[in-house]
């Protein structure tokens, strides 16, 4: 952490923005293996996945969405200096968790129009 005019820069500190990267990475290997997962077993396919599948998957990372949310939040406070590329990462994992509830509720609805437009978004927005 260090201070730039009276405010703490806490995202300059390499072990903030390591974990920023971790929480990306995790997120976004969980959605590149849930398209993965799709794209080989199809919309009938994908209850039947071994472990894990896309709604186990969601229950692990739900403890991402509260430190993303936390990260944010400290974002959002003056006495934090936070970097662009730390918030739109932490942005970007928050909507493609968001993007595969999306999947894996559309999945227990048994709505085939839904899952493809959620997935069609999850695609778009994944970095192979």
């Amino acid at each position: 952490m260090s201070k730039e005019g009276g405010v703490v820069v806490l995202f300059e500190d390499a072990a903030i923005k390591q974990k920023i990267l971790v929480v990306w990475e995790r997120v976004f290997s969980a959605s590149n293996r849930v398209i993965l997962q799709a794209n080989s077993f199809g919309f009938l396919g994908m209850v039947l996945i071994p472990v894990p599948n896309i709604h186990q998957m969601l229950i692990v990372l739900q403890g991402l969405t509260s430190i993303i949310d936390v990260l944010l939040k400290s974002c959002e406070s003056e006495e934090v200096g936070a970097a662009y590329d730390e918030i739109r990462l932490l942005l970007n994992a928050k909507k493609q968790l968001t993007t595969m509830e999306y999947v894996a509720v559309a999945l227990k609805a048994n709505n085939r129009e839904d899952y493809d437009s959620a997935l069609e978004e999850l695609e778009a927005q994944a970095p192979f």
